[in-house]
């Protein structure tokens, strides 16, 4: 029969003869971004739950009072999150075939690197509460690009050339890897609030 529902009735008509075309999955852009939103609202949920502790501990740990510190450097370190949320959610899946390797954890990496580097250009020198210490870009470097990767690696689920055991032995080596980033970078970025 055929792949997609939209050929049913095509195929029902033809007296239940699949053509060709219709035995043909495509993975073209527009199918990977209608994954997107849903894939976005669960980061974005998970964002908003970890948003409160990070203003509170941007509030606490900077020499101004605390609510600039909360909002003067806690937005701008839930941006740096929200960094790693746009590459693995959006820019993998919209940039999926140009960007090299085939693990979508690599691809969600060199996304996420990609906006580390753009958001601390962007940060750097702009908050003076809280200025960029070699510690605290580190921490990013490791952050943001965990996040995408592992954000990345939802869409194996969804794409027309992974399978069960390759999606299993990329899970083996990339989610330790992406959970040693993650506790590297937050314990970076701990030491550059509180050190």
């Amino acid at each position: 029969g055929p792949v997609r529902a939209s050929d049913l009735p095509e195929f029902i008509d033809a007296g239940y003869r699949a053509t060709p075309g219709m035995r043909v999955k495509t993975f073209n852009t527009a199918e990977r971004l209608a994954v997107v939103p849903v894939e976005l609202i669960h980061a974005l949920k998970t964002l908003l739950m970890i948003m409160p502790f990070l203003l509170i501990l941007d509030g606490l740990a900077t020499g101004a009072t605390f609510l600039a510190g909360a909002f003067g450097v806690g937005l701008p370190d839930a941006g740096g999150l929200a960094a790693g949320i746009f590459a693995g959610c959006i820019l993998t899946p919209l940039l999926l075939p140009l960007i090299p390797g085939r693990a979508f954890s690599a691809k969600g990496i060199l996304s996420g690197l990609a906006c580390a580097v753009a958001y601390l250009l962007l940060r750097s020198g702009n908050i003076p509460a809280a200025p960029l210490g070699t510690a605290e870009i580190f921490a990013w470097l490791l952050l943001i690009p965990a996040v995408s990767a592992y954000l990345a690696m939802n869409y194996t689920g969804c794409s027309t050339f992974t399978s069960l055991s390759g999606v299993k032995k990329e899970m083996r080596w990339a989610v330790p890897l992406e959970i040693a980033a993650a506790l590297a970078g937050v314990t970076l970025w701990c030491v550059a609030r509180f050190a």
